[in-house]
């Protein structure tokens, strides 16, 4: 859609990722606050993406495009900025970053580029000054023409951003604070304050997932903590309304599933970070077709948006899980739209995926967002946390996930029980099978923890949050 001619917006949401989308759209915040008489505006990096546009139509909603097209945002930014601002050594999560760069960039000049920044890292941990320089320069960066036009004349009482690490939204952020406008973070995922780097803006609202969360805001960025509002996450809504119900057996037909007997769900992750998960998974399918785990347990492979597309996608994977399917053995792809918009999933995907995780015994995952998601849906989470049969090194290997500061918190919870080897990986699904209610008290003081509630309100506490803060601003 073309730039609006000064209308004023009560609330815009940027949403450069198809997770965020996901999370407004799903459980239909944006269309409640419509209906509660709010006028919404919709910001993204491609107003023609299918699922934004469908609903923004819907609802009354506007859609804009923006991205700033500087030379220096098609670089390698975010991350390079790290070594200027972070203690990177003291973070597995951007250590592993610079690990890769390193060794596996498949272009050998980008890896003397971390081999350089490693050095300018210690000049800067040496000298902190130095990082309130790089902060300054980087605000002239920042400044966009485009970015106060667009705003200008969208007017937003309140601009709400869900990826603040990504470019494009912490320009908009940032312009927003100049124009002083009201700005609030809603973000998309766990795992962003811990191992994305500092956000490129600060905001002067902040909506938390739960207490850990919270507790994370205040202690990277020093944030006021009546600024920070603790609302739960919208979209695992869906999740507690679709165990609450009936009928899910008809998800299991149109996978080809036998309703009436056990499945397990493998919910895979992206080979950058689990390399040898496709092993487990070979390992499992082959486990079920011996009847190791009884002669009618079944299983779908649900294949991570990364192993099947963007530069993290290994196309081999796919052949291998391919090969794995028979009667009892199913692959659950993910339904990714066309778009510009990373990650940008079809609403029905998540609906089928919540079914599924209601009707499964266990899931087993490792430790990505779908261990929440399963734990939301009712259900207990097994993290096969090996390279199957082999030894990677460290920076190679899925153990060095425990490492990364938002899954040692949630592991330390006690709500997904983590395995070191295959005999335990077999004996943890045993003992789900045999009590799908294992674990369960810890289930709940983890959804406590990370989601703050057991309920499905967060989508009304995320509106009502919202309403409270234009009342207050007004």
């Amino acid at each position: 859609m073309s730039n609006p001619v000064n209308t004023q917006t009560d609330i815009c949401y940027v949403v450069s990722h198809g997770f965020a989308a996901r999370m407004i759209l799903q459980t239909d915040l944006l269309g409640k606050l419509v209906k509660n008489g709010y006028k919404i505006s919709l910001i993204s990096p491609d107003a023609k993406d299918p699922i934004l546009n469908n609903y923004c139509q819907k609802n009354q909603i506007g859609l804009f495009k923006y991205q700033s097209k500087k030379w220096i945002w098609k670089s390698n930014y975010m991350l390079y900025r790290s070594y200027f601002l972070e203690d990177i050594k003291a973070n597995p999560a951007l250590y592993e970053k610079h690990y890769h760069e390193m060794y596996h960039s498949k272009r050998m000049i980008l890896r003397w580029i971390p081999s350089l920044l490693i050095c300018f890292y210690y000049i800067f941990k040496t000298f902190p000054i130095l990082r309130k320089c790089f902060l300054f320069f980087e605000e002239k960066l920042l400044h966009s023409k485009s970015a106060i036009t667009l705003l200008t004349n969208l007017n937003p009482k309140i601009l709400v951003s869900t990826y603040p690490v990504n470019v494009q939204e912490g320009i908009l952020l940032y312009n927003a604070k100049k124009l002083k406008i009201k700005t609030l973070i809603h973000l998309l995922s766990w795992d962003n304050i811990s191992c994305k780097g500092y956000f490129l803006s600060d905001a002067n609202y902040y909506i938390a997932w739960g207490p850990i969360m919270k507790n994370e805001f205040i202690d990277k960025y020093k944030m006021n903590p009546d600024n920070i509002f603790i609302t739960g996450v919208p979209h695992f809504d869906l999740h507690i309304q679709t165990r609450n119900q009936n009928g899910n057996a008809e998800i299991l037909n149109i996978f080809g599933l036998d309703p009436s007997k056990p499945f397990l769900i493998f919910g895979m992750s992206s080979p950058r970070f689990v390399p040898k998960e496709i092993d487990i998974v070979e390992y499992i399918a082959e486990r079920i077709n011996e009847n190791q785990f009884g002669p009618e347990i079944q299983m779908i492979i649900r294949p991570h948006p990364q192993n099947v597309k963007g530069w993290m996608a290994d196309l081999k994977w796919i052949e291998r899980i391919k090969a794995l399917e028979n009667k009892r053995i199913k692959i659950f792809y993910p339904f990714i739209a066309e778009s510009n918009l990373p990650w940008s999933m079809e609403l029905d995907d998540m609906q089928k995926l919540s079914a599924l995780l209601a009707s499964c015994i266990v899931c087993i995952n490792s430790c990505s967002t779908l261990s929440i998601d399963t734990l939301m849906a009712g259900k207990g989470n097994i993290a096969p946390m090996f390279d199957g049969n082999v030894q990677l090194p460290y920076w190679n290997s899925a153990k060095r996930l425990l490492d990364y500061n938002h899954i040692k918190k949630f592991v330390t919870l006690g709500g997904t029980l983590v395995t070191s080897n295959f005999e335990e990986l077999e004996h943890a699904i045993k003992q789900y099978l045999q009590d799908p209610s294992y674990m369960n008290s810890k289930r709940i003081t983890t959804i406590l923890s990370e989601c703050n509630s057991t309920e499905d309100n967060a989508t009304l506490n995320v509106v009502s949050c919202l309403e409270n803060i234009l009342k207050t601003e007004k």
